[in-house]
């Protein structure tokens, strides 16, 4: 098993120096002037320009540029953002942490009501029920964020009133609330102001069930093929000769091998819920890495750019290895084919 997670763990190094190149890349290929996007109108003085460029390491040669990034990197040195001045590693994790969480009821959501809802239309093939559900996926993957976010702001939001509309705390009820380790669960449950927990809890229904749809309909679709596909194998009718009962038919033969489908399907989903969250975040004013990284791209922080997607991108590398792992703990023929 040792060997198996070296190998996944030595794969992984050169899609992370893959990763540096581009996002060294990328956030330069994009048209305007860093120090003129900064300073706005008052860089009228062409040698304060010059020795802002000088000052950020931005009048070096591109190739020097891209050595200096990797080297601080692999010394654990993410730099600061040029706006506020701040370590860059600092400002991620004040809004990844806000960013996980979503993206972890978002997932849970999605697991939970996708696998069952799979379950459910496998077993009852053919009938109406699985039409029902079937098309009530698709119809929840076509449903864009941009679109399923307003529709349910106005509907539990503004129409029912049971619910806020953004943010994540009530900040005029609760302004001595402060994130805990950058969770406002924490800070709010330890807080010792009542109903601040259940207030921020609130905030996060829309957007996790907003961001949960994607994810959602593609477990549950992905979560019936797979049984349906392993209904079939040899080993289960055997089992049902034997006389075992369907459950245990059902939970020990088909659903431990219908797992390995399910998790890789949960597992890539992660990428869809970090990505979607760009979009969520805007939506319901969403204090995460997404709305982050867009505000650093559009201000032309190189370096929050740079090292917060590449830090996500790492977060997501970690969440393939685990998916990995898991893989060989559920089906061992796997860790020993490789």
């Amino acid at each position: 098993m040792l060997m198996y997670v070296l190998r996944r763990i030595l794969i992984l190094i050169p899609v992370y120096l893959g990763l540096t190149l581009s996002t060294f890349t990328l956030i330069r290929l994009v048209p305007g002037d860093v120090i003129e996007v900064m300073m706005g109108e008052r860089m009228v003085d062409p040698a304060m320009h010059a020795q802002a460029l000088h000052r950020l390491g931005l009048d070096k040669p591109l190739p020097v540029q891209y050595w200096d990034y990797l080297t601080n990197i692999l010394q654990g040195n993410f730099g600061e953002s040029f706006r506020t001045r701040t370590p860059v590693l600092e400002d991620f994790f004040a809004h990844f942490v806000p960013t996980m969480e979503l993206a972890f009821c978002a997932i849970m959501i999605a697991s939970i009501i996708g696998i069952t809802l799979g379950v459910i239309a496998a077993l009852r093939r053919g009938s109406w029920l699985d039409y029902t559900l079937m098309s009530g996926a698709l119809a929840g993957y076509s449903m864009p964020i941009y679109l399923l976010g307003p529709i349910l702001t106005g509907i539990f939001a503004h129409y029912l009133g049971w619910l806020p509309v953004s943010g994540v705390i009530s900040v005029a009820k609760y302004l001595d609330v402060q994130p805990l380790y950058g969770s406002w669960l924490l800070g709010s449950l330890f807080s010792g102001q009542p109903g601040a927990f259940w207030d921020v809890v609130k905030h996060f229904i829309l957007p996790s069930i907003a961001l949960s749809t994607i994810p959602l309909a593609m477990i549950a679709r992905m979560t019936r093929s797979a049984i349906l596909e392993v209904l079939g194998e040899d080993y289960v009718r055997t089992a049902r000769a034997k006389g075992l009962s369907p459950h245990r038919v059902i939970m020990v033969h088909v659903m431990r091998n219908a797992l390995i489908t399910v998790i890789t399907v949960v597992g890539l989903q992660a990428a869809v819920l970090l990505a979607g969250a760009i979009l969520t975040e805007t939506i319901f004013s969403w204090p995460g890495v997404g709305s982050w990284l867009l505000d650093g791209f559009f201000t032309r922080d190189y370096p929050i750019v740079q090292n917060g997607i590449l830090l996500v991108a790492t977060a997501l590398m970690l969440i393939s290895l685990l998916v990995d792992i898991l893989y060989g703990v559920i089906n061992p023929r796997i860790r020993h084919a490789s």
